[in-house]
């Protein structure tokens, strides 16, 4: 009887775990027109950053004012495939080819503050290869 209780309890935790959500990685927000059109110079302040893209990669303290980074990569592969068969009177022939490719896009952005936590200027750098 306990072995009947002790598969019964395995097998409601595996499906249970097996009807768990799988999340998908949330799309970034850092992109050169996010950026372009929401940080202004004078304006824009580090809570509005933080709202915009999150807390910085990497953070600088000096001379009392700060300095923000954000650097970001992104991925995308591409592969194809392509097959061919013909026959010529008895004999046969095939033939397969495939291509993979892939592309990195980049973004880095540097933030600087002034002193009352302000943007003073930024920098914007997006590249692939």
């Amino acid at each position: 009887m306990r072995k009947i209780y002790l598969v019964i309890i395995v097998c409601l935790v595996i499906v249970g775990v097996g009807c768990q959500e799988v999340s998908k990685p949330e799309r970034s927000n850092l992109t050169y027109g996010m950026a372009k059109k929401n940080i202004i110079i004078g304006e824009t302040t580090q809570a509005d950053v933080i709202k915009l893209f999150g807390s910085p990669d990497n953070m600088i303290l000096k001379d009392g004012k700060e300095m923000w980074i954000y650097d970001r990569f992104r991925v995308e592969s591409e592969s194809s495939s392509s097959s061919g068969y013909g026959t010529i009177l008895v004999a046969g022939a095939s033939g397969t080819s495939s291509k993979n490719s892939s592309y990195v896009k980049t973004i880095t952005i540097i933030i600087d503050f002034d002193s009352d936590s302000v943007v003073e200027d930024y920098n914007m750098r997006v590249g692939g290869y």
